[in-house]
């Protein structure tokens, strides 16, 4: 299954492509690479950080499947960079919450009600929980 993953150039939605980068680093099984710092520290210099050969190929195919879905000018700056630091750069340069998105979803949870063919309950639950996760996606993204 390919993936296609819009250009990130600033000006576009974040959250949106954020969304479409992680499913394809899920689909490659290296999104921990961007989530989390994989280096290990070495023993005769504790200040210094290195990836074992495996991971340091899995972290450079989080980093190209990164750089791929951005634009050309800002692929640039990381080129030298790990999958955690872009990903982190990025998500400070550009992870503020959509506000309009995240006061959309509340007022979509506030007039939320439970389906009267829904006798269980179960529909509903499972609607009410995904959009109780969109809000903190949108909020703490």
């Amino acid at each position: 299954m390919m993936l296609e993953v819009e250009i990130f150039d600033g000006s576009g939605n974040f959250t949106d492509w954020t969304e479409q980068v992680i499913l394809a680093l899920r689909q490659k099984g290296v999104l921990d690479y961007a989530e989390s710092d994989m280096r290990v520290g070495m023993a005769k210099e504790p200040d210094k950080k290195k990836f074992s050969n495996t991971d340091s190929k899995a972290d450079g195919l989080a980093v190209a499947i990164i750089l791929h879905c951005l634009s050309k000018s800002h692929r640039k700056r990381f080129i030298r960079s790990t999958a955690f630091e872009v990903w982190t750069e990025l998500h400070k340069l550009y992870g503020v919450p959509n506000t309009e998105d995240l006061v959309s979803n509340i007022l979509e949870l506030f007039s939320f009600h439970m389906d009267p063919d829904d006798k269980e309950g179960r529909a509903s639950a499972v609607q009410y929980s995904n959009l109780l996760d969109k809000i903190n996606f949108t909020a703490f993204s």
